[in-house]
C-alpha cells in the first residue's frame, strides 16, 4: 500500500483491566479510552481466532476471511444503538493514529477504505450520500449504509491480519504452538528477542504479561517455551511472497466485485516478480493454491464471469495498493 506521511502518533496507555482503563478516563474526562480498549479487544480477537486456524489446521484446510471481524464487532459494538455509532466512527479515527501495532493496522483500514471510495464504489456514509439525491439520505437508508460501513472495514481489517499471521507462521513457527497458552508463551519470548524495536505501549504490555505469566508457570516445563523462543534463530520465509500477499489483501476486492480465479490471476501477473510460474500459470492452478495454501475459499454464489479486457471492477484499488495505479 503507498506510503504516506502520518503526523505524530497519540501514545495510548496499555490498559491492564476494564477498570483501569475506566479510571484513566475520569482522569482525564475523556471516554475515548473506553473505545480504544474496545477496540484493541476487537483486533485481537480477529489476530487470535486467524492464529487458531494456523496453529490447529494443517495447510489445506485452512478457513480464513469467512466473517470473524464482522462476529467480534458485533460481540463488542453490537449492543450500541445508532446514534452512538457516529461516535464509535470518530473514536475508530481516534485510535488509527495511536501508536500501537492494532492502530497501525486500523489506520491501513481507514486507508483501504478511503482508497475504494475513490476508485471503487462506496465505503463511507460520506460518499455513498455524496451519491445521493440532494445530497441527503433517508434515515433508514443512513442506517443500512452505515452498518455497511462498519462491516466493510472489519472485512480489510480480516484482510489485513490474515497477511501478518500467514507470514508469522512461515517466519516463525514456534509461535503456533498446540495451546493458546503455549502460543502466548512462544511470542513473549518473540517479543523480547525484539524489546528494543518496540513502542513503549507494546514494552509496557509484554511487562505486564511476562510478570504475570512469570507467576502462572513458575517452576512449570511450558516457562522454558519463553527463553527458547526469545533466543529462536530458524527463520522460515515464504516461497510465493508476493503472490500470498497480494491475494490475501486484494480478497476483500476479490469478494465484493465478484472476481473469477481469471481476474484476480491477471492483475497478479501484471505486477508480481515471476508472472509465468506457479501458481500462476492456469486459473485452475491458482485456484487450488489459494484454497490449499492461503485457506481462500469462495462462497456458493452465482457463477461469475471473467472481464474481457482484464480489468474488474475494483482493480483500481488493487493497483493503488502496489503503487501501480498510474499504469
Amino acid at each position: 500500500m503507498p506510503k504516506t506521511e502520518r503526523p505524530t502518533k497519540e501514545k495510548l496507555p496499555a490498559f491492564k483491566t476494564w477498570e483501569e482503563c475506566l479510571a484513566f478516563c475520569g482522569e482525564k474526562g475523556d471516554n475515548f479510552y473506553i473505545d480504544a480498549f474496545m477496540l484493541e479487544a476487537w483486533i485481537g480477537t480477529i489476530i487470535t481466532k486467524t492464529v487458531e486456524q494456523y496453529a490447529e489446521n494443517k495447510s489445506g484446510n485452512r478457513h480464513l476471511q469467512t466473517g470473524t471481524g464482522w462476529d467480534a464487532w458485533q460481540l463488542i459494538f453490537g449492543h450500541a444503538k445508532p446514534d452512538e455509532w457516529g461516535y464509535i466512527l470518530q473514536s475508530l479515527a481516534r485510535f488509527g493514529g495511536c501508536d500501537t501495532p492494532q492502530a497501525e493496522m486500523a489506520g491501513e483500514m481507514f486507508a483501504l477504505a478511503a482508497a475504494e471510495d475513490k476508485y471503487a464504489e462506496p465505503v463511507s456514509l460520506s460518499a455513498f450520500t455524496a451519491l445521493a439525491a440532494n445530497g441527503k439520505l433517508p434515515f433508514s437508508e443512513m442506517i443500512e449504509r452505515m452498518r455497511f460501513m462498519f462491516r466493510r472495514m472489519t472485512e480489510w481489517m480480516e484482510a489485513l491480519v490474515h497477511w501478518h499471521v500467514h507470514w508469522m507462521a512461515a517466519a516463525a513457527p514456534i509461535g503456533f504452538g498446540a495451546t493458546e497458552e503455549r502460543r502466548e508463551l512462544a511470542s513473549i519470548g518473540l517479543m523480547q528477542a525484539g524489546y528494543a524495536g518496540l513502542s513503549e505501549h507494546s514494552k509496557e504490555w509484554w511487562r505486564f504479561r511476562h510478570e504475570e505469566l512469570a507467576k502462572q508457570f513458575h517452576g512449570k516445563p511450558d516457562w522454558r517455551l519463553v527463553g527458547k523462543a526469545q533466543s529462536f534463530e530458524k527463520w522460515g520465509e515464504l516461497r510465493q511472497p508476493a503472490v500470498d500477499e497480494l491475494t490475501i489483501n486484494w480478497w476483500p476486492l476479490l469478494t465484493r466485485y465478484r472476481w473469477t480465479d481469471r481476474d484476480m490471476r491477471g492483475l497478479l501477473r501484471r505486477v508480481v516478480p515471476h508472472p509465468e510460474s506457479y501458481p500462476l500459470r492456469e486459473d485452475k492452478e491458482f485456484a487450488d493454491y489459494r484454497k490449499k495454501a492461503l485457506g481462500l475459499i469462495k462462497g456458493k454464489v452465482e457463477r461469475d464471469k471473467s472481464t474481457p479486457d482484464g480489468n474488474p471492477d475494483g482493480c483500481r484499488v488493487a493497483l493503488w495498493m502496489v503503487g501501480k495505479l498510474s499504469e
